[in-house]
């Protein structure tokens, strides 16, 4: 018989409920995509590549990480592309962590982040948001002083949309850095927040931030990521993932996405400075409970969540369901282009009617 892992067995599988959900009709504002289609500069891209006469042949990367580089403000060996930003934090806990080693991890947070520690077998400790859902700072500082191998900070956090000051950053870095603690410094919305610890790389061989190009740029179904981090902890994670793990119509979507920032930048713009003030009025006008967030999402707790996530469905929207402790009966909902929003917004009304 296949003897298994204990720690692999007692795990439960993440399953996030993706099924049917993109042929459903549905305007989709439960996984934080981008509501609109990628650049027309990724689709020519993709389409000529289908049409080269390449799809049979291995993948070669070029100048990827270069151009990533160029567009982070690090150096190109300071810069490792990976199977999407949950292959990077796979990555790092593959690299950095064993059997029943001490894992850090602000809670709750980022389903992956849990399955990459459970599957090294690691301890995980769980210092918890406040109330107010803001950065549990000072219980994570006592941690560190107690040691470990890894504290993975999402920021801003996901599902609670909580921002972490650089200052904080900076204090968290130095503190780890003194017990020999790694962090990995989760920016996956970096584009919305402007949120970044890439400034702390040359001082801070202990830091390494994961980021995608799902969120903003619309590339999530190719599964490009990234790791930033000092040139010697790239070396040692490049002999983790393996040599072709990245595929061509990520390195061709990537590569057209960052000649064509322009179009990013103007739907980060739309979601931030005009879809989203609009549906946090909404929401404060209608006197609905929900928490300041520096991303694309807002977390929101309605009267009753069953019924509000029944009504919007009926009225064709899709937002994420919340069950974990201290956020239980919550909706994530993401936010698009201000079309999105005023057809949320008429979708929620008959919510709190």
């Amino acid at each position: 018989m296949v003897r298994f892992r204990e720690n692999i067995k007692k795990m439960s599988a993440y399953n996030p409920p993706l099924e049917g959900r993109a042929s459903g009709g549905y305007l989709l504002l439960d996984f934080n995509e981008m509501t609109i289609e990628p650049s027309q500069k990724v689709k020519k891209a993709l389409k000529e590549f289908v049409d080269s006469g390449r799809l049979q042949v291995y993948p070669e990367y070029g100048d990827l990480e270069a151009k990533i580089a160029k567009y982070t403000g690090v150096k190109p060996e300071q810069a490792m592309v990976t199977n999407g930003s949950d292959q990077g934090i796979d990555v790092i806990c593959r690299a950095l962590v064993k059997d029943r080693d001490k894992i850090i991890i602000p809670s709750p947070s980022f389903a992956m982040y849990y399955q990459s520690a459970e599957i090294q077998g690691a301890e995980i400790l769980k210092p918890v948001y406040k109330k107010d859902l803001s950065f549990p700072l000072e219980e994570v500082l006592g941690l560190i002083k107690k040691g470990a191998k890894l504290l993975i900070i999402a920021n801003p956090n996901n599902p609670t949309g909580t921002a972490i000051s650089k200052k904080d950053v900076l204090k968290i870095l130095k503190k780890a850095k003194v017990k020999n603690i790694a962090v990995l410094h989760d920016e996956a919305y970096f584009e919305f927040s402007k949120i970044t610890a890439k400034d702390f790389i040359k001082d801070f061989d202990n830091l390494f931030i994961t980021r995608t190009f799902s969120k903003t740029f619309g590339l999530v179904s190719t599964r490009p990521g990234y790791i930033l981090s000092q040139e010697k902890n790239i070396k040692e994670l490049m002999k983790i993932r393996g040599p072709y793990d990245v595929n061509m119509f990520a390195k061709k979507a990537i590569s057209a996405a960052l000649e064509d920032l322009d179009y990013m930048e103007r739907y980060v713009k739309e979601v931030m400075e005009k879809s989203k003030p609009k549906l946090e009025k909404f929401f404060k006008e209608n006197k609905v409970k929900f928490w300041p967030s520096k991303a694309n999402f807002l977390l929101v707790r309605p009267e009753n969540q069953e019924r509000a996530l029944e009504i919007l469905k009926s009225e064709g929207i899709l937002v994420r369901q919340r069950k974990e402790p201290d956020i239980e009966g919550t909706i994530r909902v993401s936010i698009g282009t201000l079309k999105d929003t005023a057809r949320f917004i008429k979708a929620y009304s008959k919510v709190i009617r």
